[in-house]
């Protein structure tokens, strides 16, 4: 990385530190950036291959459960949140080759907001598993008439198309077009400034939505329901456990009490790590967002673009953990997963 940052150095460093006056800017930021980089484009490649190989296992199982549909659903969401991550990496490293005609703001619009849409689509769709597969516990008979598969297919699709519905406008949010830069005396392609009232307006109530409300909800609700979940297979074990003998009387052609134990154990355990890893990946960028809204000039265009765009690579990091351990959490405590795979 030496050459590309003694590039940074001669045509860039001059920039960072006289016009942005940033918090971290030249070889400090560099390098720092340059270790985030490399560390998410290893996790996120690691995890778009995963979850390629989880749509292909759960196609494989098929959708008769209207689980299998959700998180074949939470893959797709994960992919498209590696692949905009690996496009994010891109962002930071193309801009310092010489020579290279833009900057690296014309990924906003293609990598940085599309990878936030995608973590909150499989924060959403991890809420929709945990309210599911509670209420499947707590009344089994009627939760399984009314969420069918077709209806989880449905409730996918009204997932995905309304977030992407709320990130339509970040194309005029973002306009690329050639911007003049006075210390390299050239023009480079980026984002031009706006200041459209209706598309700022706009973007204020995206940004809402998605640092403030949605983690908010998506964390309660998963923390909750997991909890309550847990409750309630205690409490069926112990009743199950109170009246053993009466159950072994009656039938003796079901399965093992033993057997189905050892299922709702390893259900929980499934459901808290992915509750654990899913909250603890989205403080980062909750914090992100937050920043952007409360301090004007932390933004891609902003003062302070450099740890704009450092926090943001960071917590990339984080999501590409959350993509990466989905799988890791189905393979091993899945028995039906591990077979097909």
């Amino acid at each position: 990385m030496a050459p590309r940052l003694e590039v940074l150095n001669s045509s860039d460093q001059s920039e960072t530190l006289d016009t942005e006056q940033e918090l971290v800017g030249g070889i400090l930021y560099w390098q720092l950036m340059t270790t985030v980089l490399v560390l998410d484009l290893f996790l996120a490649m690691f995890a778009a291959g995963a979850n390629i190989v989880t749509i292909i296992v759960y196609r494989k199982m098929g959708f008769v459960d209207s689980t299998n549909v959700s998180l074949t659903a939470l893959a797709i969401s994960d992919l498209g949140s590696s692949i905009t991550s690996i496009n994010c990496v891109l962002a930071i490293f193309l801009p310092i080759i010489p020579n290279i005609p833009f900057t690296f703001e014309i990924f906003v619009t293609s990598a940085s907001h599309p990878h936030l849409m995608f973590s909150r689509i499989s924060a959403l769709i991890t809420t929709y598993i945990s309210v599911e597969r509670y209420l499947c516990v707590l009344l089994p008979l009627k939760i399984k008439r009314i969420i069918t598969t077709r209806r989880t297919f449905i409730a996918m699709l009204i997932i995905f198309a309304i977030s992407l519905a709320l990130n339509l406008h970040l194309s005029l949010k973002f306009p690329i077009g050639w911007k003049f830069f006075p210390q390299r005396n050239r023009s480079l392609l980026g984002v031009l400034p706006i200041d459209d009232f209706t598309i700022l307006t706009l973007d204020y109530v995206r940004q809402v939505i998605f640092s403030l409300i949605l983690p908010v909800f998506t964390s309660i609700t998963v923390l909750f329901s997991t909890i309550l979940l847990s409750v309630a297979l205690q409490n069926s074990k112990s009743w199950r456990d109170a009246n053993k003998s009466v159950v072994k009387s009656k039938d003796t052609s079901g399965p093992e009490l033993s057997t189905v134990d050892s299922k709702e154990a390893r259900t929980v355990k499934m459901l808290i790590a992915i509750t654990t890893v899913f909250i603890v990946s989205s403080i980062p960028s909750s914090i992100h967002m937050i920043a952007v809204i409360m301090v004007p000039e932390f933004e891609v265009n902003g003062r302070y673009s450099n740890l704009y765009a450092l926090t943001g690579m960071a917590f990339f990091v984080v999501d590409s953990l959350n993509c990466s351990a989905n799988v890791v959490i189905y393979y091993r405590m899945s028995t039906k997963f591990r077979r097909a795979l």
